[in-house]
């Protein structure tokens, strides 16, 4: 089987023989690799696939972290420890991270523990008043549709709402109610978009920076369940958005308080050809609910 691919004006062929292929299967259905159309997905000219010197904390001195406190929920492996471990290399004063089996927290901290001693800095991986929030706990996928035969009832919908949006919706209420006379910036996942969104709406990013984003395609004990080898994706390093996170917890990032963003964007690109359009598009790169109303397009706020 081949399948021609084009990268501007240069023409690639790939030939390869599946007749002695194994197709992986998820849900018991086979897996079909995802194709994305660049001209939607690839809106800066240089999508990166892990970390790279703007936003890696060991290289850049703009992205320290000193003096912050820092929570980060579901973080005792994958994405969110990376992301811990690369707080603690930007100098953050405290580390808080959660997860819901404690002997795999007691090893995370006692993993970041170690980074930080290896690199000479004296992160506390504990904490009080928090600066830097990232909600990065979800439910675990749930498959099958709600109507489907088979599919997930209401009571186990229900169950990830509880994870995916109460979790989220509760742990933003605290850190919005610190005291007033802190400085802090939020960075927030996408599970709950439109939520953060409304938040964002009515936050100052001088005093509260809300980020949601997308962090790219990572392997992890997921993907290990559902059957998927990593060989069968081009994978994101879990680099990527683990440091693109620190970047988004500093006013580097300002300019796209309130948006949702790829963690593949590259950053310079994204400030130079969008922020001065965010300024005059405010439905750019946000989560909403498109209406029609006359012949014009309108957001349902």
């Amino acid at each position: 089987m081949s399948s021609p691919t084009t990268n501007g004006s240069s023409s690639h062929v790939a030939t390869t023989n599946t007749s002695d292929m194994e197709i992986p299967t998820i849900f018991g259905l086979p897996w079909v690799t995802p194709t994305f159309d660049p001209s939607v997905t690839d809106v800066v000219p240089t999508m990166h696939t892990s970390s790279y010197p703007t936003i890696n904390p060991a290289l850049n001195p703009l992205l320290s972290q000193a003096g912050k406190t820092v929570l980060i929920t579901g973080a005792t492996a994958g994405i969110g420890f990376a992301m811990a471990k690369s707080f603690v290399t930007a100098s953050a004063s405290k580390v808080i991270i959660t997860g819901r089996r404690q002997a795999r927290l007691d090893e995370a901290v006692g993993l970041l523990r170690q980074h930080a001693k290896e690199l000479g800095k004296q992160t506390e991986v504990e904490g009080e008043v928090v600066d830097v929030l990232i909600l990065n706990s979800v439910g675990e996928m749930a498959t099958g549709g709600l109507c489907e035969e088979g599919g997930r009832t209401t009571v186990e919908i229900w169950a990830k709402l509880e994870a995916n949006l109460r979790g989220p919706m509760r742990y933003t209420e605290l850190f919005m109610k610190q005291g007033k006379d802190r400085q802090k910036y939020g960075f927030t996942k996408a599970t709950a978009g439109l939520f953060f969104r409304y938040i964002a709406q009515r936050s100052d990013p001088e005093k509260m920076q809300v980020v949601s984003i997308h962090p790219g395609t990572i392997y992890s004990e997921l993907w290990r369940r559902l059957g998927v080898e990593k060989s069968v994706l081009p994978f994101d390093d879990i680099s990527l958005p683990a440091d693109f996170v620190v970047w988004a917890a500093t006013k580097e990032a300002r300019f796209i308080h309130g948006r949702f963003v790829w963690a593949n964007w590259d950053v310079e690109e994204l400030k130079a050809k969008y922020a001065e359009r965010f300024k005059q598009d405010a439905e750019l790169f946000r989560f909403g609910v498109c209406g029609l109303a006359g012949s014009k397009l309108h957001v349902i706020q």
